[in-house]
């Protein structure tokens, strides 16, 4: 376990919205737009904010059972949060924990949203049922460090676990983050190949200036193919504000 607070979502459709972030360590992949390369590894402790939006956190020795991560999520509960959100690092990453998270927290009355990169659709299914909320990256061709070949199998699987989400109803989010190098060719065919979803995130890398007809480009390729009402260009607002 990484951190557990209190924000405002930062990124895709449903910006603006106060949850309680629960972020597990953890990842196999290497994006070169990441930023929370803190907990591409496992952490030692997991940092929790004592009081919603305090910024004041205090460490809790790993690894946390459940039980206490769910008490940890109860401190920052209020009626005006939205859902909680598991998150990483790479919550597929530690699959058994983040079902049973998830199931607990679904069966407090608690709305549970997931962002993953995806990398497997077999366990993206095991944790499916608890899910209310699946924001699911991909990785376009240049984005993660890896093989051609490992490319194609990474988007594969994201491309089955958006169908897998909109086919078992969960409000499902395909977010794609782009490059100044980002081609329009990369983009068309993961939008042609894409399943039907709620909302399509295109999203500029923090820290990278595209111009505005590229922009436009990019967007029009994902309402042609999804639909004008769900495609979008949202940068990571939380990141323009200072947030978490």
């Amino acid at each position: 376990m990484g951190e557990i607070f209190t924000s405002l979502q930062g990124e895709g459709p449903l910006l603006g919205r106060r949850q309680v972030f629960v972020r597990l360590s953890g990842c196999s992949l290497r994006c070169s737009y990441c930023d929370t390369g803190a907990f591409l590894r496992r952490t030692e402790s997991c940092r929790l904010e004592t009081a919603p939006g305090s910024r004041m956190f205090i460490d809790l020795r790993n690894p946390l059972s459940v039980d206490l991560v769910i008490e940890c999520v109860k401190l920052h509960a209020a009626p005006e949060v939205h859902s909680v959100s598991i998150t990483g690092g790479e919550p597929l990453e530690q699959p058994e924990f983040a079902e049973i998270l998830a199931g607990e927290m679904k069966s407090l009355g608690m709305r549970v949203y997931l962002e993953t990169n995806g990398f497997s659709c077999d366990l993206f299914s095991r944790i499916a049922e608890h899910i209310d909320v699946a924001a699911i990256d991909v990785k376009l061709p240049g984005t993660v460090r890896c093989s051609r070949d490992q490319s194609d199998r990474l988007i594969e699987n994201e491309l089955a676990c958006l169908r897998r989400s909109s086919e078992m109803g969960i409000h499902t989010i395909a977010k794609v983050v782009v490059l100044q190098e980002t081609g329009e060719r990369d983009l068309e065919r993961i939008c042609r190949e894409m399943p039907s979803v709620d909302a399509i995130v295109i999203q500029p890398a923090t820290g990278q200036c595209m111009s505005e007809l590229k922009l436009l480009a990019l967007h029009s390729i994902a309402s042609r193919h999804l639909g004008a009402d769900r495609a979008m260009v949202i940068p990571q607002m939380h990141k323009a504000l200072g947030m978490m």
